[in-house]
């Protein structure tokens, strides 16, 4: 058999998330633009600029509704000088949208009047970290999807597999992306206008400081595998007075800790939950340690007894009967919910107090 000559995949384009901005009314990005249609970088053109145009128009005056003439069923391409235009390299896609302040306005109108206007501009000018894309994809994006956070960093190391597609909301054509990249590129294309930073290279020693602080950020979302980073990522928190979520499956159910240490410097670890000889045993731990200690000690940082029993059976089967910690795609998606309303609780200034809190499915069929 002759051996495949083309790359498995295309590498300028593996580590890549931002898409390409052009606003047609500059004679610069005019041309630019143009070069792009006819050229082999693009696969798609999506236009619905004009539906995009009347929709805004029906939201900023109701009164409107049903009163509009119909657009062609069939429209050409919209004129190039308005709006603008984002190039998503990755998919080979063109798409024209509406400028920033429009299209904001109307991808979260359907937010009113259950998020205020104030609500908004404060959830959307926050700053958010996010330390951990296996879970903190699902919080993410519901913070995306709400308009929250247009400044937002990614950090995780660990590439797409099979085994997390019973979970992470992608499919086979994204598998071995880095999962912060391809979180990035998920947020930017439900909104091109973000700014995101991804460390694809996760969160080290060397670089935690930089990641809350250049600049800072407003609050921590920590889902990291790695205990030690867990600790001194709140170790961090704790000195630069900021607050820290973290949401973790339990079965098909989920347990939020809050740490509000913007508010309270001398709150304890996980607000006490975390027992000392626990914190001395995960930083005492050497490289010779056994899978089934590493597992252990993941089970004691959450602690087995607010487990369920399903979960702390599994705990004990890993290396054996489980290759890993299952998780399930409900309790996924639960966290993402989670996380993304105390976020949106803390960052507008409600009331969400320090805690440990649980949200539970297998209530409903009590």
């Amino acid at each position: 058999m002759e051996k495949a000559k083309a790359k498995l995949r295309i590498t300028s384009l593996e580590t890549e998330y931002k898409p390409r901005l052009y606003n047609g009314s500059i004679q610069e990005e005019h041309d630019a633009l143009v070069a792009l249609m006819n050229s082999e970088a693009i696969i798609s053109i999506v236009d619905t600029y004009a539906d995009q145009a009347r929709e805004l128009e029906l939201v900023r005056d109701s009164s409107k509704i049903g009163q509009l003439p119909p657009l062609p069923s069939r429209q050409e391409l919209g004129e190039i000088e308005k709006g603008m235009w984002v190039y998503y390299p990755w998919k080979k896609t063109l798409v024209h949208v509406l400028n920033e302040n429009e299209y904001e306005e109307l991808r979260t109108s359907r937010n009113k009047n259950l998020i205020t206007k104030d609500e908004q501009d404060k959830f959307r000018n926050a700053r958010i970290a996010v330390a951990g894309l296996n879970v903190g994809n699902p919080g993410a994006l519901c913070i995306v999807l709400e308009g929250g956070s247009k400044n937002i960093k990614f950090a995780d190391f660990d590439p797409l597999s099979v085994s997390n597609l019973n979970r992470f909301r992608a499919g086979l054509c994204e598998l071995e992306i880095n999962k912060a990249t391809l979180s990035a590129r998920q947020a930017l294309e439900i909104d091109p206008y973000m700014n995101i930073e991804v460390y694809e290279k996760g969160i080290t020693p060397e670089n935690i400081n930089n990641f809350l602080t250049d600049p800072k950020v407003d609050l921590i979302i920590e889902e990291m595998d790695n205990l030690k980073l867990k600790i001194l990522m709140r170790d961090k928190a704790r000195e630069f007075r900021v607050p820290l979520i973290m949401v973790t499956g339990n079965s098909e159910n989920v347990i939020i800790d809050v740490e509000r240490y913007d508010i309270d410097t001398d709150l304890l670890v996980l607000n006490g939950y975390l027992k000392q000889e626990v914190i001395d045993s995960i930083n005492n731990i050497n490289k010779d340690a056994t899978l089934t200690d590493r597992v252990l000690l993941a089970r004691d940082f959450i602690g087995k007894d607010f487990l369920t029993q399903r979960l702390q059976q599994s705990f004990l089967e890993v290396g054996k009967s489980l290759a890993s910690i299952p998780q399930l795609s409900e309790s996924s998606f639960l966290r993402g919910a989670v996380l993304g309303y105390v976020a949106r609780q803390i960052l507008t200034g409600e009331q969400m107090p320090s805690g440990r809190f649980s949200v539970n499915l297998s209530d409903i069929a009590k």
